[in-house]
């Protein structure tokens, strides 16, 4: 298991690329979680991540555990720091 914690960095709301976070969440095998202040989240849950969303923290701590826990996380990260999608 790994995680990383991030600060956004993105000029656009978070909840316009929910379908995007959750989508390359699920092209990876590894379980990804979202973990703001006490919440987790499923990060390949689409209800889970807009609950998360709804809270608007600048840092999301961002855990992955599998076998391609390395390439999910940092996919994860790119999404979260920038307003590329």
């Amino acid at each position: 298991m790994i995680s990383q914690k991030i600060t956004s960095n993105r000029k656009t709301d978070i909840g316009e690329i929910i379908p995007h976070i959750v989508q390359t969440a699920c092209a990876y095998k590894s379980a990804i979680t979202f973990e703001v202040e006490d919440k987790r989240v499923n990060a390949k849950s689409i209800m889970g991540v807009m609950a998360l969303a709804s809270q608007s923290a600048a840092k999301i701590n961002v855990c992955a555990d599998g076998i391609d826990e390395e390439e999910a996380l940092k996919a994860q990260t790119v999404i979260l720091r920038t307003d590329i999608v």
